[in-house]
């Protein structure tokens, strides 16, 4: 694991357990396979307050920054597919 993975790990404890349970499995799975634009996109979503990203990762709220759809994609269909596995 290098530093940057490390840090965003650190980054992805929040205060909210339901985004901890989403955002950690999601790096410690994906990170190692991230494009240079994935993790950009990804760190710019960690910006966000946490409610905001509860709204757009549990509530499926829509939100502003199309740039964001891919990577807010890809950690849906992360955690639909965990949720697939664990039943």
């Amino acid at each position: 694991m290098n530093e940057l993975e490390k840090k965003i790990l650190w980054q992805c404890r929040r205060g909210l357990w339901e985004l901890d349970a989403i955002l950690i499995p999601f790096v410690e799975n994906n990170f190692s396979s991230m494009e240079e634009e994935e993790i950009d996109k990804f760190r710019k979503l960690l910006a966000y307050e946490d409610i905001e990203i509860f709204d757009i990762l549990v509530n499926k709220k829509p939100f502003e920054d199309e740039d964001l759809t891919p990577i807010v994609s890809k950690i849906l269909n992360f955690q639909i597919s965990q949720l697939g596995e664990s039943t």
